[in-house]
């Protein structure tokens, strides 16, 4: 009976991993062939602070991937939405590394904003890059992968006056590889 209880709670913990992400755009222009993916964690069709990764703070995450046939350019970026309400935490600016991810494995990932720069005195919204800005496409490709099997624990956000700091609860740090696992088959399934 225990071993049936310990199924049962682990097939909830799992569905409830998987049901908090899903493909919010997959859009695959047929003039151009360039390709867009952006996944999503809103449980409902309204984003709310249940939505939110962090411990303390809210943090909205999606991943996503841009596929650009012209210049051969396949981009994996992340994108947060922050609500800060502190109208002195400055700016996240465009081009700059202001994105660090710290996996649970010790290891970080530095990502490179593609956004324009936003200011915002009540919350941020930023794209930012799987690299560096002077990486090239294949160290991208390699955290992309290295996402899908590692957990992220701390997300930080460099702004022109300081550093803010997210800790992802234990919950959604499965839940946010799962973003990247959804990315990837995604990406394979529309390649047929």
């Amino acid at each position: 009976m225990k071993k049936i209880l310990k199924l049962f709670f682990a097939y909830l913990l799992i569905s409830q991993a998987t049901w908090a992400q899903s493909i919010a755009l997959n859009i695959n222009d047929q003039e151009t062939g360039n390709r867009f993916i952006l996944t999503s964690n809103k449980k409902d069709k309204d984003p709310s602070i249940d939505d939110s990764v962090a411990r303390a703070g809210i943090v909205l995450f999606a991943a996503g991937y841009q596929e650009d046939k012209a210049t051969k350019l396949n981009t994996y970026f992340i994108d947060l939405n922050i609500v800060h309400n502190d109208n002195r935490v400055g700016c996240l600016k465009e081009d700059a590394v202001n994105a660090i991810l710290t996996l649970v494995d010790g290891s970080q990932i530095s990502c490179f904003q593609i956004s324009e720069t936003d200011c915002g005195k009540e919350a941020f919204k930023g794209v930012f890059a799987l690299m560096t800005k002077s990486g090239n496409p294949a160290d991208m490709q390699a955290n992309f992968e290295k996402l899908q099997k590692t957990e992220i624990k701390k997300i930080e956000l460099i702004t022109t006056e300081k550093k803010l700091v997210y800790k992802i609860t234990d919950n959604a740090q499965a839940s946010i590889k799962n973003h990247f696992s959804l990315l990837a088959s995604t990406i394979k399934t529309s390649l047929k």
